[in-house]
């Protein structure tokens, strides 16, 4: 027989029970992981009339989702905020209801916490949009923010100019993707400056492509000579070449008339990649412009030397 006491117990232990499994928080990094990790075709919802978290957290994830399955893998679906989102092949990115969505209240905005779940899952590089999550945190929770790009601005003003929902997070995906291929292609640069010929302060790049110039600092390149067929000739210098005082513009008189010297003396090219030209127009061979800039480290360097040691 069930007494009047066992039903209370029961009662109290199943409505204990049924508030721990309403107060237990989802663990959105395996709901992110499995998401971008199916095969088939996947759905992406966000709400009607994005905003700047809307937009970026939805073009975030189809980036993400492209980079491992290809383009067309992820079908966007526009919905009300208050749509619950269960299915298991559906994700909801800054939407309030539903067991498969993320809306990201713990950390300011849905963007903040996928950045945070996307890097802890190695699917997008460490700090590649923290700053934009960051802003977005602050932006998406109401409070002031003084950064020069606010993605809430942005977004207003293709909103102004006309753009759909669809286009909106189209040109949100623009951007990320821009700032990715960005961040390889810096990670590029640092290995080839790993590897660049470093001696008595100068560093030769050949390669045509782009150097990190701090790395050759670290390394103890005071500057760096570029040569390449399709871009032209340059010396430009390291922050241990501005450290050390030196002004490419003591090389005018030098250098041949068509070469440019920036007024600040930082750089002097002939041809760039806003002005390409063939180098071996430039008036001065490669041997001779790394004698010339040789001879003039010496002489600036021993006459810094003095000028600090009086």
């Amino acid at each position: 027989m069930i007494t009047s006491e066992k039903l209370q117990c029961r009662f109290e232990q199943e409505h204990s029970n049924r508030i721990k499994v309403l107060d237990e928080p989802k663990d959105n990094l395996k709901l992110v992981q499995n998401w971008i990790e199916l095969e088939s075709r996947s759905i992406l919802h966000t709400h009607n009339n994005v905003d700047a978290d809307a937009a970026f957290s939805a073009a975030l994830m189809i980036l993400i989702r492209e980079r491992i399955h290809g383009k067309n893998s992820t079908h966007l679906e526009f919905l009300p905020s208050d749509f619950p989102v269960e299915s298991e092949s559906s994700l909801g990115v800054d939407m309030m209801n539903g067991g498969n969505s993320i809306k990201g209240i713990g950390h300011g905005s849905a963007f903040g916490e996928l950045v945070t779940i996307a890097t802890k899952l190695k699917a997008i590089p460490h700090r590649l949009f923290t700053s934009f999550a960051d802003q977005l945190n602050l932006t998406d929770s109401g409070k002031p923010c003084n950064d020069r790009i606010a993605l809430a601005g942005l977004t207003k003003s293709w909103k102004y100019a006309g753009l759909e929902d669809r286009e909106i997070v189209s040109r949100a995906k623009e951007i990320l993707n821009g700032m990715w291929i960005g961040k390889e292609k810096h990670y590029s640069r640092l290995k080839i400056s790993n590897k660049i010929p470093i001696k008595n302060g100068i560093a030769l790049n050949l390669h045509g492509g782009g150097v990190d110039r701090r790395t050759l600092s670290r390394r103890g390149a005071l500057l760096v000579i570029n040569h390449h067929q399709d871009i032209g000739q340059s010396i430009i210098l390291t922050p241990k070449g501005k450290k050390a005082k030196l002004d490419l513009n003591d090389l005018t008189s030098t250098l041949p008339q068509s070469w440019f010297v920036h007024p600040t003396g930082w750089m002097a090219c002939y041809g760039s990649l806003k002005a390409i030209k063939n180098p071996e127009n430039s008036g001065i061979s490669l041997p001779e412009l790394c004698m010339v800039t040789h001879d003039w480290i010496s002489k600036n360097i021993e006459i810094n030397s003095t000028v600090v040691q009086e």
